[in-house]
C-alpha cells in the first residue's frame, strides 16, 4: 500500500512495483500509460510496448477511445516476446454512457477487441445518462464480477451525490473513482470525500495536458531537483497516494513519465504546488468541482485561489493514505 511519502522516507518502489490496494484485494500500479485519444493502430502498439520496456504494467483504455484491438495487441505480443504472464499486467477499461443498458454485451466486446479473458479495472465512464441508469448497469457489472469477467469494479467523473446514490444499492462496492486532478485544478473536496466513502482516487490529466509547466513555480522545484517540470506534476499526485494516468506516445516521454521514485518533494514543495489550484479544468467529463472559483472575484467552498488574496484561500490539500 501507498501512504504520504515524505524526504526522510524516499519510496523504494519503481514503476514496475509501486502498487496501491484496492478494496477488492487487488494491487493497482500507481502509474498508468493513459490512451486517450490514441489511435487503433501500429501507434499505440508501439506506446503501449514502450511503456512495458519502461517498467510500466497497467494501460488505462475505454471502449469510447476506440484503440482497445491496439492495446490488446501490444499486451499480447510483449508478454509473449518478453514470457511476462498475463497476470503481471493490470488492464483498465470503461462502460460508456450509451452502453448502460447493455453491459453485459459491451464487456464481452471489450474483452473480445482486447482478446482478454478477464478485465483487470471496469469503469462507469461516467454518470451519464442519470442515477436509474448507472444503478441498473452496476448490477450487470457485479455480474460480470460474479462470471469472471472482470476483477474490480469503480466509477469514473462522479461526484458526491452519484457516489451516494451508488453506495448503498452496490452489493459489490465501486474501488475507484477516476477524476481529473492536478495542481491547478486538485478536486480537493471531490478527493477528500472520495477517499472518505473508501474509494482510491485515480487522477487524469495529472500534468494538466501540459497547460502549465512553463509556470516559474513549477519549474523552480523542477531545477531544485534535477527533473522535469512534468516529472513534478506527477510526483505530487503520487505523493498524494493518486494512481496517475500519464498520457503520451513520445518514447522519451514515456520513460521519463516513469522516473519517478527517486526523488521526493519536501513540504515547502508540496506547500508550493497544494496552494496553485485556480480551477484549471482540462478535461470536459465529470463534475466542475468547488476548486473552481464560481465567478471572477469569487471562491467557492472548497477553494483555494480567488482574485482577493493573491490565490490563496485558505486549507492545504492533505495527504492521504491508499
Amino acid at each position: 500500500m501507498v501512504g504520504p511519502v515524505t524526504a526522510q522516507g524516499i519510496s523504494k518502489g519503481n514503476v514496475s512495483t509501486q502498487s496501491v490496494k484496492l478494496s477488492s484485494g487487488y494491487d493497482i500500479p500507481q502509474v498508468a500509460l493513459g490512451v486517450y485519444k490514441a489511435p487503433n493502430d501500429g501507434t499505440t502498439e508501439q506506446a503501449v510496448k514502450w511503456a512495458f520496456d519502461a517498467g510500466y504494467r497497467h494501460i488505462d483504455s475505454a471502449s469510447r477511445y476506440n484503440n482497445e484491438e491496439a492495446v490488446g495487441r501490444a499486451v499480447k505480443e510483449w508478454c509473449a516476446a518478453n514470457n511476462v504472464p498475463r497476470e503481471q499486467i493490470f488492464i483498465t477499461t470503461k462502460l460508456w454512457d450509451a452502453d448502460q443498458s447493455s453491459v453485459t454485451a459491451a464487456i464481452d466486446e471489450s474483452l473480445r477487441k482486447l482478446d482478454m479473458k478477464y478485465i483487470d479495472l471496469y469503469l462507469i465512464h461516467s454518470p451519464e445518462p442519470g442515477i436509474e441508469s448507472f444503478l441498473s448497469a452496476w448490477k450487470e457489472m457485479e455480474a460480470a464480477v460474479d462470471a469472471g469477467k472482470v476483477r474490480s469494479i469503480g466509477v469514473s467523473n462522479f461526484d458526491e451525490e452519484h457516489l451516494d446514490a451508488l453506495l448503498p444499492n452496490a452489493r459489490i462496492k465501486p474501488v475507484v473513482n477516476q477524476i481529473e486532478s492536478h495542481p491547478f485544478f486538485a478536486h480537493e473536496v471531490l478527493r477528500e470525500q472520495t477517499l472518505k466513502r473508501g474509494l482510491q482516487i485515480e487522477a487524469y490529466s495529472p500534468m494538466a495536458q501540459g497547460a502549465a509547466l512553463d509556470r516559474a513555480e513549477i519549474k523552480a522545484i523542477a531545477s531544485k531537483h534535477g527533473k522535469t517540470p512534468a516529472q513534478v506534476l506527477l510526483r505530487w499526485g503520487i505523493q498524494l497516494g493518486n494512481v496517475i494516468l500519464p498520457k503520451s506516445l513520445t518514447k522519451h516521454r514515456i520513460e521519463a513519465n516513469a522516473q519517478l521514485f527517486d526523488f521526493v518533494l519536501d513540504e515547502d514543495d508540496m506547500d508550493i504546488l497544494n496552494n496553485l489550484d485556480e480551477g484549471l479544468k482540462m478535461g470536459k467529463l465529470g463534475p466542475p468541482g468547488t476548486s473552481a472559483p464560481a465567478s471572477p472575484g469569487a471562491t467557492r467552498p472548497g477553494s483555494r485561489r480567488g482574485s482577493s488574496n493573491n490565490g490563496l484561500a485558505g486549507n492545504k490539500l492533505q495527504m492521504s493514505s491508499s
